[in-house]
Formats: structure tokens, C-alpha cells, sequence
């Protein structure tokens, strides 16, 4: 599954690895839609559409039925960042505006129902809400609007979110849990500029411990194996951005691509651990600064197995794994 344009608007293609046959999802030239994201136990697709790039709704889409219905639908409030949970039918998302200004939001698939799940405020606003491997807490990014740092806080039902790293002078981000939700992996640079590096602290709270750090050179984006205690994550340490995969304890990384004529972003592991889809987009130096709709048009999604052997190559974005459909 990936988002592709079509003449002048985003849409929704389904694609299938063993031979490239495309199905289209969406074909509505005044809507634009990103992150589609699949679960299995709810065996449906979820994603943002937007009319004027600035409010979002949140769709659910029906693979079996080929039908679309509204997960929330409220007015005037701001719906994205939805995350499957890996075990029941029900997903987070953070939104702003409406009452209350801001928070994350859980909603359960089947019985179409919402709950309130922790409450921002009109300042601040959470992002990247990820799940736990057992489904029973949320760890999220949270910042302060106008403000340079941002924080992970910790939810948990029940209870009020709890901070995991609040210093100001940094700016923590997109979190994950490793397979084992022992520790929680996220992307650290200065609050006000600077290189990154990645990050690993316990799910409970504590002391981070630096994960991978390269001097002068941006370390971000890691994902966890869903299968074995690796990782895959995004360097510039060769000069241009490109994949690397390391262990989940630390040490030595070994490059998943290099071909210094594209850069690589947004590593997404296949659920059996054995394959990484990501971004790929041309090294576009020295030819002069591109339109948003030029730059999502050159990007291609990549498909490497654990060796770096290309799989799969074709135009497209934000990519996410789900099955294949069966010809009738």
C-alpha cells in the first residue's frame, strides 16, 4: 500500500510485490490522501484526506467490501497520526481543535465508539502515538507550540500520561517500542540544531543510553525488528541518507544501500522481519531548491530484503505492508 500522484492529487494505490499489478483505492481528484496504514486484526485500512492541506479527517477502508466509512468525522477539529494496536481492532490518533483543544483519541473499530485517551491543552499538542507490542499503553511525541524542544511521554488507560524525557534543551521524537516493549527507541538532537542520534529508554522510565551516534552526522528514524533484536535506521554518515541496520544492544552497523545517487528515508519493517520498504528520492544537489509536488513525484518506494538486494522499485510514497488481494 503506498500513496501515489495521479494527475494533480494524491491517491491511494494497492501494489503487489510478486508482480507490480496496481489497484487503485482512492480516485478523488479533490481530496488529498496520505499515511494509509493497515491492521490485521481489524483488517482494514486506515488514512488522512484532506481538502485544503490544513485540517484532516480520518477514513477506514474495507478491502473485502471496497466501501469507506468515517472514523471520527468530527468538524473542525484535526485528525492525524493514526497507529494500529498490534492486538485488537483499535487505533490512536492525536487531533487539535474542538473541545478538548488537543489530545489523543482512541477509537475502536467494530463498535465505532471513541474515548478520550489523555488531554494536551491549547499549547501543547501530541504526534506519533505508537503502541505498545501487547497493546496495553501508547507512547507518543509531545511538543509546545513555539517552543524549540519536544518531549515522549508515556500513556497508559487509566492513568494520567507520564513524561519519559522533558528537557528543554532537547528535541526527542519519533518513538517506537522494541519487539520485546522493554525499551522504547527515539531520534534526539539539540533543541536548537544540531546533529541527531538514536536513543533507547526503558519503557518504564530512567536513563536513556545512546543506541548509535556518529559524530557530525545525522542518526534517525530507527525501527525495531518485529522478529530479531536489530534495527534499521536512517544515516548520512557516507555523505548522502541512506539505510543501515545494527543491533538492537548496540555496535557495529552494516549499510542496507548505497547508491549515492538517491537518498533513503522512512524505513518500514514487513511483519515478518525479513524485508524494509522505505523512500527513496533523488540527490537533487546542486539543481536548485524543488516545488512539494516536485519532490513527492521524483520519490520512489524501495523494497530491500535483510542483504540490501532491491525487491521492488516503483514510484510512490509513504508505504505501508498488507496483504495481498486474490484475483476473482
Amino acid at each position: 500500500m503506498l500513496v501515489r500522484i495521479v494527475g494533480a492529487s494524491n491517491e491511494i494505490v494497492r501494489v503487489r510485490l510478486a508482480d507490480s499489478a496496481a489497484q487503485a483505492v482512492t480516485a478523488t481528484p479533490d481530496v488529498e490522501e496520505t499515511w494509509p496504514l493497515w491492521s490485521e486484526p481489524a483488517r482494514r485500512l486506515v488514512y488522512q484526506t484532506s481538502t485544503d492541506g490544513v485540517w484532516h479527517d480520518l477514513l477506514l477502508w474495507d478491502p473485502e467490501q471496497r466501501a469507506t466509512i468515517a472514523i471520527a468525522g468530527s468538524p473542525r477539529r484535526d485528525e492525524q497520526w493514526p497507529a494500529w494496536s498490534p492486538r485488537r481492532p483499535e487505533l490512536v490518533f492525536a487531533f487539535r481543535g474542538a473541545a478538548p483543544p488537543s489530545g489523543l483519541m482512541l477509537a475502536d473499530v467494530p463498535s465505532r465508539t471513541q474515548r478520550l485517551l489523555a488531554v494536551s491543552g491549547k499549547r501543547n499538542f501530541f504526534l506519533r502515538p505508537s503502541f505498545a507490542p501487547d497493546g496495553e499503553s501508547v507512547v507518543a511525541q509531545r511538543r509546545r507550540a513555539n517552543a524549540r524542544g519536544s518531549s515522549l511521554w508515556r500513556i497508559d488507560p487509566g492513568s494520567a500520561p507520564k513524561p519519559l524525557t522533558q528537557d528543554p534543551t532537547w528535541y526527542d521524537m519519533k518513538p517506537a517500542y522494541t519487539r520485546d516493549g522493554g525499551e522504547i527507541l527515539f531520534s534526539r538532537r539539540p533543541a536548537a540544531g544540531g546533529a541527531s542520534d538514536i536513543l533507547a529508554i526503558p519503557a518504564a522510565g530512567g536513563t536513556p543510553r545512546t543506541l548509535v551516534s556518529t559524530p557530525e552526522s545525522n542518526d534517525h528514524t530507527a525501527r525495531p525488528s518485529p522478529r530479531r533484536d536489530e534495527i534499521v535506521f536512517v544515516s548520512d554518515r557516507s555523505g548522502s541518507s541512506a539505510l543501515y541496520l545494527a543491533p538492537l544492544a548496540g555496535g557495529a552497523a552494516r549499510p542496507l544501500t548505497a547508491d549515492p545517487t538517491r537518498q533513503y528515508f522512512a524505513p518500514n519493517w514487513s511483519p515478518d522481519g525479513e524485508r524494509v520498504a522505505a523512500i527513496a528520492t533523488p540527490d537533487h544537489a546542486g539543481q536548485g531548491k524543488l516545488s512539494e509536488r516536485e519532490r513527492l513525484a521524483g520519490m520512489h518506494v524501495v523494497v530491500l530484503d535483510r542483504e540490501g538486494r532491491t525487491l521492488f522499485d516503483a514510484p510512490g510514497f509513504m508505504p505501508d505492508w498488507m496483504p495481498p488481494w486474490r484475483e476473482p
